[in-house]
């Protein structure tokens, strides 16, 4: 007789919001059972509701579904968009590989492990919701504050001769972008903006990094760089086979002003002008990763300057119809 498998139940400390409705969907889709459930091996997870391990890391297991991904990461982590923080120290030690089949029920994510299911519960979540932030109160001279209180944290070598090649035209590609910017260009700044997409190393290139700081910023309201969302949103559209699907999905969220909580929290220290939690906030940022989280900070930094020359223009970024942009004054 074929045993019946008994999954391990993990309960999430807190989860986006957001997540209800990719839940939701599943169920009213294949009226999914409960993660919980007992499945023998050889009986299939409903088709709408399976999905597939993408990655595994220490700290997080990323899962695809469709083209999307669902982060379920260690309670160390941040809350960010389409996360589940969890407690779990190391998710290797757990035997998840790359490639497990995994499945969604009303209640939760499933992955199917060689040792056994795992059950990762919502139920009794807190959820994440960030709250909009409007910077439209700040003068240049406070963003040019911010920008230089930011540009103090340390900045770590690249770790290879590809590392240090890649910088060195990341600086000039995002000089360029900036130009652009300036010039209050849509087409320019959708074409540097796609000759940053997939530069540097990791999951998360370092050009990607800086595009999703510049993108966070400038989704948020009260910004002349708002404007610009739409030519950026077209370079991703264009050339994001040049790059990863996790720093797509990233992307995509930084341009709906969603991203890492340090992120939110550096911009609400930004917003309120004070440089010791501006300070403290983008500590906490530069951390992600090896260099994701200054590559961040760098994309914070150029919004932050490029508003700043923008306010002092007499114009706001103007709408083309070839480009989509619409300014948020004209919204």
């Amino acid at each position: 007789m074929t045993p019946v498998a008994t999954p391990i139940a993990l309960r999430a400390i807190t989860w986006d919001a957001a997540l209800a409705e990719t839940l939701s969907r599943a169920a009213a889709d294949v009226h999914p059972p409960s993660v919980l459930a007992r499945r023998r091996p050889d009986r299939a997870a409903p088709a709408a509701a399976a999905v597939r391990v993408h990655s595994v890391h220490r700290r997080a297991v990323n899962l695809r579904v469709g083209d999307e991904l669902v982060a379920l990461v260690s309670a160390a982590l941040y809350d960010a968009p389409s996360t589940v923080r969890v407690p779990v120290e190391d998710w290797t030690a757990l035997a998840v590989r790359q490639g497990d089949p995994a499945s969604i029920g009303p209640d939760g994510f499933r992955i199917e492990t060689v040792h056994g299911p795992i059950a990762v519960l919502t139920s009794s979540a807190t959820a994440w919701a960030p709250s909009e932030i409007c910077l439209c109160a700040l003068s240049g001279a406070q963003l040019l504050r911010a920008e230089e209180r930011i540009a103090a944290i340390p900045v770590p070598p690249p770790q290879s001769a590809f590392g240090i090649a890649a910088a060195t035209l990341l600086a000039a590609r995002v000089s360029a972008l900036e130009d652009a910017l300036r010039q209050r260009d849509p087409s320019a700044v959708t074409a540097a903006a796609a000759r940053l997409l997939g530069l540097g190393e990791g999951l998360t290139p370092s050009g990607d990094d800086v595009l999703t700081g510049l993108a966070f910023v400038s989704a948020h309201r009260g910004t002349r760089l708002h404007g610009a969302l739409a030519s950026l949103a077209a370079a991703l559209d264009d050339e994001e086979e040049r790059t990863t699907l996790l720093s797509v999905a990233t992307l995509r969220h930084a341009l709906e002003a969603r991203a890492q909580q340090g992120l939110h929290d550096l911009i609400r220290a930004v917003r309120d002008g004070d440089g010791e939690r501006i300070g403290d906030a983008a500590l906490r940022v530069a951390r992600i990763g090896h260099t994701s989280g200054t590559d961040m900070l760098s994309g914070v930094r150029l919004a932050l300057r490029t508003e700043a020359a923008l306010r002092s223009a007499s114009t706001p970024l103007p709408a083309t119809a070839s480009s989509g942009i619409v300014p948020k004054e004209h919204a």
